[in-house]
């Protein structure tokens, strides 16, 4: 090659990377700013660079909000009786809780009605993201017209969940218990001893709620620099779907859900349904089939029904699991 052909693709190469630059700086712009002022859009790269910005530290977290949480020795936290406010970009809602339950209008108060549903689960059960009368317990309480008490909270694992279920004044009086799962419980279903007594050490040196000072320049910056990768990412997940989906191998996750399960639940008394609603970006392999214990349903649910950046279910999605749900218990 020529110096002459040389310096002009150099000069191409130069002229490139610096219009690269300056376009992702205008994208990045707007999709920050977008996102500040609580607007988000599933569009290709802008939706990428806003769920990187989110999870890097714009996101609420609703157990860090003092307002919300207790301290307990036996669970490290649990809902405050009361209402807190709760929100993010894509949502404005209000949690109210009871001393066991997320609190709405049960159809029957009868505490000696057997049919009565027991929900166990994290954030998705529990409804981050929604209002009270729109999770998918109260849906299912519409549609069936039987009481669902909804004990879950945002990030229990199945170990704490039970702790949690096992406390309630629901516990005895309840013949089913319906386990919302999600592939993080896994770390907790490993590793938690059942019986773990929390002291309010540990609960504070958790929730330390000291303002966290943020250099906006350097947060800024970090996030610009991911936004250039963030361009051949959104085409590598175009090109190669499918290779690019998260993995979840049920077979594991359910050596140790039933290795807990069997160990406090009498199943004699009790009817125990999983549910794992399946989000968009995740293949499951080895989903296991009901057995004469414990039951198994999977959600298939495709990206509507989530919010276009935070990974939990909207109120459409709600809905949608609870017709799901309402669809496999009146059928079994």
């Amino acid at each position: 090659m020529s110096l002459i052909k040389l310096k002009k693709l150099f000069f191409f190469i130069f002229i490139f990377f610096i219009n690269y630059l300056l376009i992702t700086a205008f994208v990045f712009s707007f999709s920050y700013i977008s996102l500040i002022n609580g607007k988000t859009y599933d569009l290709f790269w802008i939706k990428s660079i806003q769920n990187k910005i989110y999870y890097r530290g714009f996101r609420n977290i609703w157990q860090f909000q003092k307002e919300c949480i207790n301290y307990d020795k036996h669970l490290l936290y649990k809902p405050k009786p009361g209402a807190c406010s709760f929100s993010n970009p894509e949502f404005k809602t209000i949690l109210t809780f009871d001393e066991f339950t997320r609190n709405h209008n049960l159809v029957n108060k009868d505490l000696d009605t057997k049919n009565n549903f027991l929900v166990l689960g994290d954030s998705i059960a529990m409804g981050w993201g929604v209002n009270d009368n729109e999770t998918f317990s109260y849906n299912l309480e519409k549609i069936l017209k039987k009481n669902f008490y909804n004990i879950a909270v945002s990030s229990y694992g199945t170990i704490r969940s039970i702790k949690r279920m096992k406390s309630s004044k629901y516990y005895r009086k309840s013949k089913n218990i319906l386990i919302q799962y999600h592939s993080n419980d896994i770390h907790e279903n490993k590793e938690l001893n059942f019986n773990k007594i929390y002291s309010k050490k540990d609960f504070n040196n958790i929730f330390n709620y000291k303002i966290q000072t943020t250099n906006k320049f350097r947060f800024i910056l970090r996030n610009y620099k991911s936004s250039l990768r963030l361009f051949f990412s959104d085409i590598s997940d175009i090109l190669f779907k499918e290779k690019n989906l998260e993995i979840i191998d049920f077979k594991i996750h359910q050596k140790f859900l039933e290795k807990i399960l069997n160990e406090n639940i009498n199943f004699d008394e009790k009817r125990v349904i999983v549910i794992f609603p399946k989000m968009p970006w995740q293949k499951v392999v080895n989903f296991p089939i009901s057995n004469k214990k414990i039951e198994y349903l999977l959600i298939d649910l495709d990206k509507s029904y989530f919010f276009t950046i935070d990974d939990h279910p909207n109120k459409t999605g709600h809905y949608e699991i609870a017709k799901i749900v309402s669809s496999y218990l009146y059928n079994n």
